[in-house]
């Protein structure tokens, strides 16, 4: 009985073709992870200006995100407020409401967050075993041509 390991024969090209394609997925995976977190300060955002608005008598608010020009408002209907619901749609809703609809769109995105961490941590992991090999074969190379040169 013989052990016998079964070897996988790639071409370079391939390795260089597969490290790519990993790459542009890893900088896919970092840009979606971003926006998912950009997401999630924002619902934070939401929640704490909900907490803030039942409790006093103003608000400011800013009206861009640069913060040019910031609002002064007073006297706020508190029993109603508009929260976004998807694409382009919006309901009003009693602030318990929309803190129970920003808590859950949180939970949702967080998920989506752990998992696109996880998937990003595969692909980093694929990418630098690919990375390693090449550069085996590099230092292979550059070997094999000393040797030739100087023999």
């Amino acid at each position: 009985m013989s052990n016998e390991s079964q070897k996988v024969v790639v071409s370079i090209e391939d390795l260089l073709a597969q490290a790519d394609a990993l790459k542009k997925y890893i900088d896919y995976l970092q840009k979606t992870y971003a926006e998912l977190q950009d997401n999630i300060m924002s619902i934070d955002s939401s929640l704490q200006a909900l907490k803030e608005i039942q409790n006093s008598q103003e608000l400011l608010t800013i009206g861009d995100k640069r913060g040019n020009i910031i609002f002064k408002l007073q006297g706020i209907e508190k029993a109603k407020v508009l929260v976004h619901l998807g694409l382009d749609y919006y309901a009003e809703v009693d602030p318990s409401l929309a803190e129970k609809i920003l808590n859950d769109k949180k939970t949702e995105l967080s998920g989506v967050l752990n998992d696109v961490q996880r998937e990003l941590a595969k692909s980093v992991e694929a990418y630098n075993e690919i990375t390693e090999v090449l550069n085996q074969i590099q230092q292979q190379l550059q070997q094999q041509g000393s040797q030739t040169k100087g023999g």
